[in-house]
């Protein structure tokens, strides 16, 4: 009887982990590398600092916020407006001076940005880690 019971909770722990493991509620990430493209096809390179973002920021999709972590550069919470979780990735998006959207990867814990403005686009590379 203790071995059914044991194999029961264990059946139900290999189960439930998984799902918890899935359920990305927040990350820690930095934003490492960034480009600039313009309409007429002029793009380069720009340092995090050069396009004034925080080199560190929690994404917090419970609340739907995007706080800067760095206090080199002070900036109000971003509101995420859409959330939508796909098998690979989540995406997130918003608008904030222009429209942008985030690709996390689930596995690979891998950020990529873009965000368009009147002319020009931009493209962020980062990586994220899960702080539970």
């Amino acid at each position: 009887m203790i071995r059914k019971s044991l194999l029961y909770t264990l059946a139900i722990l290999l189960v439930a982990v998984p799902l918890a493991a899935e359920e990305m509620t927040s990350r820690l990430c930095t934003l490492t590398r960034a480009y600039e493209c313009t309409a007429d096809g002029e793009c380069g390179e720009l340092t995090i600092e050069e396009m004034a973002l925080p080199r560190f920021v929690r994404i917090d999709l419970d609340k739907q916020t995007i706080v800067s972590l760095d206090k080199a550069v002070k900036r109000n919470d971003t509101k995420i407006n859409l959330i939508k979780q796909l098998e690979e990735i989540t995406v997130l998006q918003g608008v904030e001076q222009r429209g942008w959207s985030i690709a996390l990867g689930k596995e690979s814990g891998n950020l990529t940005l873009s965000a368009a403005g009147d002319g020009h686009g931009f493209m962020v590379f980062g990586a994220c880690l899960d702080p539970r």
